[in-house]
């Protein structure tokens, strides 16, 4: 998981001093299929394939610097959120196996923590920063690089654990429980992206197929939104943690939206991009006034 976490950064590291998207002297196309080839090597049920270059729905912007880094932001917390939901879905069926573990996560739980404070400083510090969310991610990241990156789960047996070592083990459920608390730190900061940049139709002319496709996606996301949010307020979670599956997938679903509502505010989104939230959304099933929700990856193409 490290590996996109390191290509993201180095794009975002290249933008930053250069102006423009020089990943290793290579194309973003070239960066990309890195990132395919890398996902599939993790055995995930379903990759998105990147074929062809990438056509743009729209015009270049005038500012390509600002384009590139809210690419690398976009794309960053796609990844944090896959990631983040991985690791939840794993630890849960662990602890929920009710099998014997007597592996320690101290330092897994440290890192957990350290996400949690990242994460909250800047919420707490962004109404008095300048410039967009973008702007202020993009400074931030470069004093703190481990900003939106999600840690391993790293266990230990705690029976081998130095007898001088003051702290108690920190056990599964203990970790399973500060992920939980990550993952609504998480949904607090997509919500408090306050960017209102949207896709601009007039940019469209000429290209009545792509602004289809692009209401198809909006209106479709705004139902789903609305169905989710009220099958929501039946339930009694709001900012606590949901108490059955039911609502975490409903609490995942309602991320999963907020995702893909900041990719279709990107300024400049392309065809790939596109079929992406497609997909995404293809993947939230509330026929029969329920959710089924099919929780398996799909990489944000670049």
């Amino acid at each position: 998981m490290m590996l996109f976490h390191h290509i993201i950064c180095e794009v975002l590291i290249s933008v930053l001093r250069t102006g423009s998207w020089n990943y290793s002297n290579q194309s973003p196309r070239y960066a990309t299929k890195r990132l395919s080839l890398a996902f599939k090597s993790l055995s995930f049920k379903r990759q998105y394939d990147i074929l062809g270059d990438c056509e743009l729905l729209q015009p270049p912007v005038k500012d390509e610097t600002n384009h590139n880094l809210e690419t690398a932001y976009v794309s960053q917390i796609c990844l944090s959120w896959e990631i983040l939901h991985c690791q939840y879905i794993q630890l849960s069926q662990q602890v929920s196996s009710q099998l014997e573990n007597p592996s320690s996560y101290g330092h897994s739980a440290q890192e957990f923590q350290q996400f949690q404070v990242l994460l909250l400083r800047f919420i707490e510090s962004e109404p008095f920063e300048q410039g967009s969310r973008v702007d202020i991610y993009a400074r931030v990241r470069s004093s703190l690089p481990k900003l939106l990156q999600v840690p391993t789960l790293q266990g230990s047996d705690h029976k081998e654990i130095d007898s001088d070592d003051v702290d108690p083990p920190v056990l599964a459920p203990q970790l399973l429980n500060l992920i939980q608390t990550s993952i609504l730190t998480f949904r607090c900061f997509l919500k408090r992206d306050k960017n209102k940049t949207s896709s601009s139709l007039s940019l469209f002319k000429g290209h009545n197929h792509d602004i289809s496709s692009l209401h198809q996606v909006q209106t479709a996301l705004a139902k789903k939104q609305m169905k989710v949010k009220e099958l929501s307020k039946k339930k009694a979670w709001k900012k606590s943690w949901p108490a059955t599956p039911i609502e975490v997938d409903l609490l995942f679903a309602l991320i999963d939206i907020e995702i893909v509502k900041r990719v279709l505010r990107m300024t400049n989104i392309s065809k790939e991009q596109l079929l992406w939230c497609e997909e995404k959304m293809s993947k939230l099933d509330l026929s029969d006034n329920k959710l089924c929700r099919n929780g398996s990856p799909i990489l944000f193409p670049l």
